[in-house]
């Protein structure tokens, strides 16, 4: 399962408390740990800094950081150091004679002709110019090095959502079950004063009783959907935390309230997106380091120039040493040398066909960059609109929920003294609820929508200008 799969569960775990959709029900483990109280910026702070997902992106980073040592490494010379060992003959030279042994070389070979000769090569390669295929791989392990750099933003961003939405649906879960367990307790006390009332011989039947009875029943459930809710929230936060299992979390607001925020105009929340998010800039970077490595790629077709020293040694016990320049001896001998080359490898079109298809890679990604370009305008439009309606949704639910709590109260005071009807009760409390749950989902949807608009403007991992507190405060 993926983690925005599992966080989208552990959200929509949280918002069914204000619906009727069935909940799957964690099972956590028996182990109980005392409870840690966070708040919004400690929460995302510490999954931050301990989610494997972050420790895994920041390993590609290392990794394209080792790529640009190796580039690097590329511009100092090679060296290639050979030892070894083994059998030789032993060869005295004819006096007065610089090239000629008393010794057949090939035949009448014996045991007390051997000796071991001891040697070793030395050869040290030093690039000195490459028409660009170091140097353009150098500038593509950088571009490479930056745009790993912004994936690491990205995946940063994705959890902080995550953990925001998980976040905000546990407080939502958790006043949903306040809510409902009073809402239990008074429908209860009713019930149990109609039914004496009713035992009494009063005016109020059993079909009173049984709306007060369905009411009750409605309560309930939404009071069990709420607790399952919160229980699988809490599994989410201890899991994006990396806490132990069996671990509580508390979430340090008393209640679920509206962000206090004020946000610029859309038109200014769009030049920030443009300018912030790491999407765009990993994009880019990636064009050029395809665009970079093409160069280099269409290099392979031009020579290498270079310089190579060598140094040759040989000892032979009981061999003499050879002075002439005219010939060498490699088992007895020291022979030092520097030369200036050039190599030069022609495969066909290889080289073209190979920088081609990194210039193609680079197109793929501007043409991306294009399309996130053109996205990013319409994912914080979405999101501003989010948060505008959210924070209307949450002004009008409220003064309706107040209403229908006054409407409640009138209808249950008449109807305790006689004078209302068990349906007046029962309808009041079914529109308080909505309302009143309504008011709930409201200021979650606000509040993760601001999460959602500071990523959107590439700000949520920002304590400075994000629109989410990702920080302990």
């Amino acid at each position: 399962m993926t983690s925005a799969t599992c966080s989208g569960s552990f959200r929509e775990a949280a918002r069914s408390a204000c619906t009727a959709s069935a909940l799957l029900v964690l099972s956590l483990s028996s182990t109980r740990l005392q409870a840690e109280t966070l708040s919004r910026g400690a929460a995302i702070a510490r999954a931050l800094q301990q989610n494997p997902q972050i420790a895994a992106a920041r390993a590609v980073e290392m990794q394209a950081q080792a790529r640009h040592g190796q580039t690097l490494a590329a511009r100092y010379p090679s060296v290639v150091v050979t030892g070894a060992v083994g059998p030789s003959l032993k060869a005295k030279l004819v006096p007065g004679s610089a090239v000629q042994s008393t010794e057949n070389g090939y035949g009448d070979v014996g045991i007390d002709d051997l000796s071991v000769v001891v040697g070793g090569q030395l050869e040290v390669t030093q690039p000195l110019y490459t028409f660009g295929k170091i140097a353009e791989r150098q500038r593509a392990t950088e571009h490479e090095l930056r745009a790993r750099r912004a994936e690491s933003d990205m995946t940063r961003a994705e959890l902080a959502l995550r953990v925001a939405e998980i976040y905000e649906g546990l407080l939502l879960a958790r006043d949903a079950g306040r809510f409902f367990e009073e809402t239990e307790h008074w429908l209860q006390r009713t019930l149990e004063g109609t039914e004496r009332e009713i035992e009494a011989g009063g005016a109020l039947t059993e079909q009173d009783a049984l709306r007060l009875q369905a009411a009750l029943a409605a309560a309930r459930l939404g009071a069990n959907q709420a607790r399952a809710g919160q229980r699988q929230a809490e599994a989410g936060i201890v899991a994006y935390l990396l806490l132990p299992p069996g671990s509580e979390v508390a979430p340090k607001e008393d209640s679920l309230s509206l962000l206090p925020v004020t946000l610029p105009s859309q038109p200014a929340l769009v030049q920030l997106g443009l300018a912030r998010r790491p999407e765009l800039q990993a994009l880019t970077e990636g064009s050029l380091a395809f665009a970079a490595l093409a160069r280099a790629e269409g290099a392979g077709a031009l020579p290498d120039v270079f310089a190579l020293g060598f140094l040759s040694a040989a000892y032979t016990p009981g061999r003499d040493v050879v002075t002439t320049r005219f010939v060498r001896d490699p088992l007895n001998g020291f022979y030092p040398g520097l030369l200036l080359g050039v190599r030069w490898q022609l495969t066909g079109d290889m080289s073209a066909q190979r920088a081609e298809e990194q210039r193609q890679k680079g197109v793929e990604l501007s043409e991306l960059r294009r399309w996130a370009s053109a996205g990013i305008p319409a994912e914080v439009a979405q999101a501003f609109a989010d948060v505008q309606r959210a924070s209307s949704d949450a002004d009008q639910t409220e003064q309706g929920a107040k209403a229908a709590k006054q409407w409640l109260v009138r209808a249950a005071a008449d109807f305790n003294v006689g004078l209302g009807a068990s349906r007046e009760v029962t309808d009041a409390a079914r529109a308080y609820a909505e309302l009143r749950m309504a008011s709930y989902d409201a200021r979650y949807r606000h509040n993760v929508a601001l999460a959602a608009l500071s990523k959107a403007t590439g700000t949520l991992d920002s304590s400075r200008d994000g629109f989410y507190p990702t920080r302990e405060e």
